[in-house]
Order: structure tokens, then sequence, then C-alpha cells
């Protein structure tokens, strides 16, 4: 009788199992975790040299009705300063300016003084806020963000310096694209 390779995996690796179930059970085990180890053929990787580094999702399964949140996981450069720093992500029709949703990232503000907040984390994960119906981010907002649907769109990777005193952008600013489709 020949074993199958999860058998065999298993009894190489569990050699005093007996139990057939166990042993199924065990195989069933290791053959999601390896499936699961796989990298996703949805995925995208942008690179902004001296900034941060993002994996995210190329493509978007949208729920029916509601919002839902897109990760963009970002490891930032060794060597970003850790002041007066600034990177975000927004999502926009091709061809547009208008945003369907957007995060961002933020170092040491130093123009707010005594009220700047310490830099977000090295490494973490920026949650980009899309909606099925129009939005607005904030009671404050006076631009309504739009309702995603179906089809491709353009995720933008913008990153740059803000003045120490002003904190407006000064100097060079990065941007890069890439295409990101919702179904």
């Amino acid at each position: 009788m020949t074993k199958s390779p999860i058998n065999y995996l298993v009894a190489t690796l569990c050699p005093t199992v007996q139990n057939s179930f166990v042993r199924r059970i065990l195989g069933l085990l290791a053959l999601i975790l390896t499936i699961s180890s796989l990298p996703s053929a949805h995925a995208d990787q942008i690179v902004i040299d001296g900034y941060v580094t993002f994996d995210f999702p190329s493509s978007v399964k949208l729920k029916k009705t509601g919002c839902q949140n897109i990760p963009f996981k970002y490891v930032t450069d060794e060597n970003l300063s850790r002041e007066n720093t600034v990177f975000i992500v927004a999502i926009t029709p091709k061809e547009s300016n208008r945003v369907f949703g957007f995060a961002t990232w933020l170092s040491t503000q130093t123009s707010m003084g005594e009220k700047a907040l310490p830099p977000m984390a090295r490494i973490g994960v920026l949650q980009v806020k899309i909606c099925r119906k129009a939005f607005m981010y904030s009671r404050n907002s006076t631009n309504l963000t739009l309702a995603a649907k179906p089809g491709t769109y353009t995720a933008n990777f913008r990153a740059g310096n803000t003045d120490p005193v002003t904190g407006s952008l000064t100097g060079e600013r990065i941007e890069l694209t890439r295409e990101i489709k919702f179904y």
C-alpha cells in the first residue's frame, strides 16, 4: 500500500502517533499551514526609497453593504527621520483626484510645538476605509468621500517632508501609483 505525501509527512514528523484518526488530523493541519503560508496571488508591494515599503492587496472583494478597511502593511526605512516626515495612501478613480479612502502616517510634527504627537510605529498597518455609500470621514470634513463600486482604481502612495515651523510640505515629494481592483 502506497502512503500519501501527507501521511508520509506526519509519519516522519510524528512517528509515535499510532492512531490513524490523529494522524489524519495532523496531516490536514500540516496541509492547511502549508497552503496558508504561500504568498497570495492578489498581493502587491511598492517601495518609496528612503521612506517606506508597503505590502497590500491588488484586488479586494467589496462587501455588499457598509464599510470595510483595506490593510496596507508598512515598514519604514530604518533611516527615516522621526520628525517632520509624512506618507499617505489614497485610493482614487483612474484619471481623477477624488478620494474613495485614505490613511496617513506621521512622524512627530515639530510645527505643532508642545501639542505634537510622538511618531507612529515604524512597522504597522494603515487601514484605508472604503464604503459602498458616500461618507464623510469626520464631522469637520467638507468633502464627501466617494462610494466604492466594482472596478479598477489607482492606489496613490505619496511621501515627503514637512517644514519644522509651518508644517507645510517642503522639498522633494515622491508619488507612486499602482492599480487596485474592487470586485
